[in-house]
């Protein structure tokens, strides 16, 4: 059931108030109501009053943030008036004044039923606190009264303190921010005497001084209620400090004083401590960050004296210096209860601590005094928590905190100590004398335990010293002395501690400058000691300290089941005990020994291990030094034990030999499952002996070979024992042609590999061919990369045998890939009778009269190929022959491109006779060869009757001046031709004279490419009369043609009429500002015109004037190329003007038009405001 209902911050206005009212009273069970911060006013309050003035459930009502006014409080005095349930009103910020509190307080004085009310923050000032306070008189039910931020001053107060003498219900009162003075203090003064309810009274940010705050301290010592009292923020002196005051005089369960970070001044100081004086309750005292001095001190350390209960007093973080250090020591003396003292981060020197450490050794109870951060020497500090003599003491001055010159003063503190635990003084910098001290002055500590002197620089005499003491030592577990300087010597000592010793468990000499002598010593002493646990030897001057830790771990740890020992050099010595060790540690199941030098003698004692152990079932000798003689040695027991399932020789001295003797393990061993013997010496030779043992090894799973020269071998295994094996990757194996066959081999039997990647192993012809006979039938093969291979068969047989079932393979490229002869000769093979490659394409290779013979054979035979590529090869004339001679009967060929291969007339001669006989052939690409005129000739006489040729491509052919005959007649007798590219190929007008008269009349040519043709304006002229009668050009290009104005105006006649062409370009020209205008002519009018390039034609402002004024009148989506021009910042802002006004522009083009910041700044503003125009700038 819904009984607690807030609409706070909603903007709830006075008519959804209303409504809000209405349902609240009609469902009768609304105990809340919340309606914080909205734009409620007196209607709003008066529908409220109306609606709930008879109801019996509303307790709390809130319309704190609202507007209602002087108006809006009469409406809920009226609501006061006749509720019997509302016990909880909330009215701050509400612009009451003084005619609203007297509303209220009308009513309050008859009203009883009201537990809270709170006005705060409004504007009641003293005359409405006059109200207030005269109903306060008479009523009975309200507790809490709050009027905080009313402008009520000393008057007010006046009236409020008169009240208190009558009430006897109100426990709490805020009157903070009402600008109380000390004579407002003095009337609250005389209402506290005679007040016996208040509890709670909170004077906060009020202007109350000296006077005022004196009145009130004295009230306290006859007022026995008030329990909170809060002054903050007043000028007074009392004002940090009252509340507490009054917390202790008054409040019976008070236990713990909190005065932490108050800024207690001394006069502070001595009004807290005379309240302390008379202490029965507080027994913890908190003054931490409070910026107590030593002339404040004195006045806490005088209650302190005579003090009975408090026994935790906290001073951390404050201004104590020396004089007040002493005082407190001074104190102590007498004070028999106080066990903790907190004095961090204060200014305590040396001399106040050794006034403590002198009261300690007489004030027992004290049991914890803290001196951290303070500048007295941390050894002293130390020293004096060694005194307090807890039931167990842990010592730690590590980080050079004692030093030579200190240690004798920490000495003397700790002979006396018996319970001391730890000890622990890393770092310290000691030296010999100084642990001479340290062992003098434990010797009586018979609780020690642990003792840490890592970095000391303490030498052999100092473990000497060191030693003498903890063999008498009952209970010492851990010894550290990493980083000294103890040396065999040292280790001597320490091996002589061992040999008795039964308690020590952790020893660690890291760093020790031990060499092979000292840990011979401590070796020895090992043998018979069965105690230690763990024992550290890293980075000392000899690998047998590594052993040695080492050998401890082995023979302490039953929980073992893998042992590593890697990078150390494992001395033939040393190989006894870790054999042994290995031998009795039955948890051990894993072995790694790599990178140790192990040779064929040091590996004996290991093999020894292993005869009889449990529970290895898995050895690493990786990176050693293990020959053909220490394999022999492993393989024979391998031969017959029969629990070692993983052996790694990685990165040894095996060679073919070492191979005979795995293989012949091989044969009879079947428990291996795994076994790794990468990057050793072993040959084809050793490779053949493993792959034929393999043949009958069916357990072996897993062999790994790679970096040796028969790594697929290792694949043929591995693929043999999985069936689930589907990808290969020997990319950098080095398999060469044998390991290819050893791979082929396997492929003709297995259906489940579909994948395989041999890029990068030597692979010649022979290789691949091993590998194409045996997958051209293999139906589930997908893919296969030979790349990195020399042989540019490889490259095909890689394309060619790669297409899964589910996939249509309709592209071969076979680009710069060295494709000669014998590889064409497969390629040939390859697609005889392939139905899905539509597009070959072989540019880029060293295709001759040869190779192009098989290639017209493909082109006889194909039946699916339709594009067929093969620019930059070396066909010439003969090989040209070769092609047309397949191109006469071929039937589904679309596309040839012969592209830069040296063909001259008598190719361009062979290609149109076949052009005669050849009907489906739609695209020719003869560029950059040497045809030639008399070439021309040929293929034009051909064209008269080839009715399937659209697209020719002829440029850059030394086509010259006796063209134009054979133009003329190619363009008018053949009506097919759609793309026509003569490029670089005119001497002047000539040959346009030629195209003109083809093109005048023709009705299907769409694309004429006439670049680079030297045709001038006089060029121009013949081609726009062509034009004028032409109604299927679509496309023409005219760049780099020297054109100029005039040209650039027949051109715009042209245009004007022209209703189909779409695209011309005049790049490169020398149209200038003056034939631009003619151009800008034509975009005023509909032209069907879309794509116009006028880059490069020395166009400037003046020009861009005219294509500006056009551009805002055109109604052509067009792409418009200015680039290469010289537009400049004016122009800039002239096409961008333009542009605001129509966007009827798709793209515009203004690279490399010095245009500087402005005019980016120009074009920045119009991308700013349109996403129609693709602007292309490279400035």
């Amino acid at each position: 059931m819904l009984t607690k209902l807030e609409f706070s911050s909603i903007c709830i206005d006075d008519n959804e108030a209303k409504y809000l009212s209405h349902a609240i009273q009609t469902s009768k069970k609304a105990t809340k109501l919340v309606l914080r911060d909205n734009q409620i006013r007196v209607l709003g309050s008066q529908a409220l009053a109306v609606e709930l003035r008879y109801n019996t459930t509303l307790e709390t009502l809130s319309l704190v943030e609202n507007e209602i006014g002087d108006e809006g409080a009469q409406n809920i005095a009226d609501l006061l008036q006749n509720s019997t349930a509302l016990a909880n009103l909330y009215l701050q910020k509400n612009n009451i004044k003084e005619i609203g509190a007297k509303n209220l307080a009308a009513v309050l004085k008859t009203n009883a039923t009201l537990i809270i009310l709170n006005i705060d923050r409004n504007c009641i000032g003293h005359n409405g606190c006059e109200y207030i306070a005269d109903a306060l008189k008479t009523n009975k039910s309200i507790v809490n009264m709050s009027m905080a931020g009313n402008h009520i001053a000393d008057l007010g107060v006046e009236f409020i303190a008169n009240a208190l003498q009558f009430n006897t219900t109100l426990t709490t009162l805020d009157l903070q921010s009402n600008n109380v003075g000390d004579n407002g203090a003095a009337y609250i003064a005389a209402g506290l005497e005679a007040n016996e309810t208040l509890t709670t009274l909170n004077l906060q940010h009020n202007q109350i001084g000296e006077e005022g705050g004196k009145c009130l301290l004295n009230v306290l010592e006859k007022n026995q209620t008030l329990i909170e009292f809060n002054l903050i923020d007043n000028p007074c002196s009392q004002a940090n400090t009252l509340d507490i005051i009054t917390l202790i005089k008054n409040d019976k369960m008070i236990s713990s004083i909190d005065l932490q970070s108050r800024h207690i001044k001394e006069e502070d100081a001595k009004y807290l401590a005379d309240a302390l004086i008379n202490n029965e309750k507080v027994t913890s005292l908190n003054l931490n960050h409070s910026e107590i001095l030593d002339q404040g001190l004195k006045y806490f350390v005088d209650a302190l004296r005579n003090d009975k209960t408090i026994k935790i007093l906290s001073l951390q973080s404050n201004q104590i210096k020396t004089q007040g250090g002493q005082a407190i020591a001074n104190a102590l003396r007498l004070n028999t209860v106080l066990m903790e003292l907190k004095r961090a981060n204060n200014k305590i020197k040396k001399t106040v601590v050794e006034s403590f450490i002198d009261v300690l050794g007489t004030h027992t109870p004290i049991v914890q005094i803290d001196f951290s951060n303070n500048p007295a020497p941390k050894y002293v500090t130390t020293s004096a928590s060694i005194m307090m003599q807890p039931s167990e003491l842990n010592v730690m001055l590590q980080s050079k905190c004692v030093g030579i010159q200190k240690v004798q003063y920490l000495a003397k503190a700790l002979v006396l100590e018996k319970s001391l635990t730890l000890l622990n003084l890393d770092d310290n910098q000691l030296g010999d004398n100084s642990a001479r001290c340290i062992a003098q002055a434990v010797t009586n500590s018979k609780m020690l335990t642990v003792l840490k002197l890592q970095r000391n620089c303490i030498g052999p005499i100092g473990v000497q010293h060191l030693v003498s003491v903890l063999h008498n030592m009952p209970v010492i577990r851990e010894l550290y002395l990493s980083y000294n300087q103890i040396a065999g010597e040292g280790a001597k000592y320490i091996a002589s501690l061992l040999q008795t010793n039964t308690t020590l468990t952790v020893i660690n000499l890291d760093r020790n400058e031990i060499e092979s002598t000292g840990a011979q010593y401590l070796s020895d002493a090992l043998m018979n000691n069965t105690a230690l646990k763990k024992l550290g030897m890293t980075g000392n001057k000899s690998d047998s300290c590594d052993i040695l830790e080492c050998l401890v771990r082995i023979r302490s740890n039953t929980t073992m089941t893998k042992l590593t020992i890697h990078d150390n050099k494992i001395e033939e010595k040393e190989a006894p005990q870790l054999g042994d060790a290995i031998n009795k540690n039955t948890c051990i199941s894993a072995l790694d020994l790599t990178n140790n030098q192990i040779n064929h003698h040091i590996l004996q004692y290991f093999i020894n291990a292993l005869r009889n152990h449990a529970s290895i079932t898995s050895l690493n000798f990786n990176s050693n030094q293990i020959d053909d003689q220490g394999v022999q040695c492993l393989t024979n027991i391998l031969k017959t034990q029969k629990r070692i399932i993983s052996l790694s020789l990685d990165n040894n001295q095996i060679t073919d030999q070492g191979a005979q003797y795995l293989s012949e393990m091989i044969k009879i061993n079947r428990t291996l499952r795994m076994l790794s013997i990468r990057s050793n010496k072993i040959g084809l030779q050793g490779g053949h002996c493993i792959a034929d043992a393999l043949k009958d090894n069916t357990t072996l799973k897993k062999i790994y070979l790679s970096n040796n020269q028969c790594a697929a071998i290792e694949t043929v295994c591995e693929i043999r024992s999985d069936e689930t094996v589907t990808d290969i990757d020997l990319t950098h194996n080095e398999i060469g042609d044998t390991g290819a066959q050893y791979l082929a081999d396997l492929l003709r039997t297995n259906t489940t590999i579909k994948k395989l990647f041999l890029g990068s192993n030597h692979i010649s012809d022979t290789g691949a061919k091993y590998l194409a006979d045996v997958l051209q039938n293999n139906t589930k093969f997908e893919s296969l990369s030979l790349r990195g291979n020399k042989s540019s068969l490889c490259t095909l047989v890689e394309i060619f045998l790669t297409a899964s079932e589910d996939q249509v393979c309709t592209e071969a490229n076979v680009v710069d890939r060295s494709i000669g002869d014998d590889e064409l000769r497969f390629l040939v093979d390859a697609l005889r009778n392939n139905m899905t490659i539509v597009s070959l394409n072989l540019s880029a290779n060293k295709i001759g009269e040869e190779s192009a013979k098989y290639l017209s054979d493909l082109l006889q035979n194909n039946k699916t190929l339709l594009t067929l590529n093969l620019r930059l090869n070396k066909v010439g004339d003969e090989g040209t022959n070769h092609l047309a001679n397949g191109l006469r009967n071929n039937t589904t060929l679309q596309k040839l491109d012969l592209c830069e291969n040296n063909i001259g007339p008598l190719g361009a001669q062979y290609l149109a006779d076949a052009l005669r006989e050849n009907t489906v052939l739609m695209t020719l690409i003869l560029r950059d060869n040497n045809i030639s005129d008399a070439g021309l000739e040929h293929l034009a006489n051909a064209l008269n009757t080839n009715k399937t040729l659209s697209v020719l491509d002829l440029s850059w052919n030394n086509i010259k001046t006796s063209s134009r005959r054979h133009l003329t007649n190619m363009f008018q007798c053949n009506q097919n031709l759609t793309a026509v590219d003569l490029t670089g190929n005119g001497q002047g007008d000539c040959s346009v004279i030629g195209v003109a008269i083809g093109i005048r009349n023709n009705k299907n040519l769409t694309t004429v490419n006439l670049r680079c043709n030297r045709l001038g304006d006089e060029g121009t002229e013949i081609l726009c009369q062509a034009l004028q009668l032409n109604r299927s050009i679509v496309t023409l290009d005219l760049r780099s043609n020297g054109i100029s104005k005039n040209g650039a105006e027949l051109l715009a006649k042209v245009l004007h009429c022209n209703e189909i062409l779409t695209t011309l370009l005049l790049g490169n020209n020398n149209i200038g500002d003056d034939g631009v205008k003619y151009l800008a002519d034509v975009l005023y009018s509909d032209t069907v015109l879309n794509v116009l390039d006028l880059s490069g034609n020395n166009i400037g402002p003046v020009g861009i004037e005219q294509l500006s004024l056009a551009l805002c009148n055109s109604r052509t989506r067009i792409k418009l190329d200015l680039s290469s021009n010289d537009i400049g910042n004016k122009g800039v802002q002239m096409l961008t003007n333009a542009l605001k006004k129509n966007i009827r522009l798709q793209t515009l083009d203004l690279g490399i038009n010095n245009i500087g910041d402005e005019g980016a700044k120009y074009l920045s503003d119009l991308m700013e405001n349109q996403t129609v125009i693709q602007i292309v700038t490279k400035l």
